[in-house]
């Protein structure tokens, strides 16, 4: 299998890891992509980026009262 992140993963295809990666795993290497995407163009001020590992998903939220979403454009 394949070593990530401490964990063992067995050959072939891992659809989704524990943080959030599709991964195919060979006898000779490991490769791996991220599930979702970056948000861009928010109020880098005023908010901040959290993961939430259950959605496989970032939220942009308020610094000051991360109960309260905060818009942003676009994903990359």
């Amino acid at each position: 299998g394949c070593m990530l992140n401490g964990k063992l993963y067995p050959f072939g295809l891992i659809e989704r890891t524990e943080d959030c990666y599709r991964c195919s795993c060979s006898q000779t290497q490991i490769q791996c992509c991220s599930l979702f995407g970056t948000p861009v163009s928010y109020d880098e001020e005023k908010c901040k980026i959290i993961v939430n590992k259950k959605r496989c998903d970032y939220d942009v939220v308020e610094k000051d009262d991360p109960s309260k979403v905060c818009s942003f454009q676009t994903r990359v």
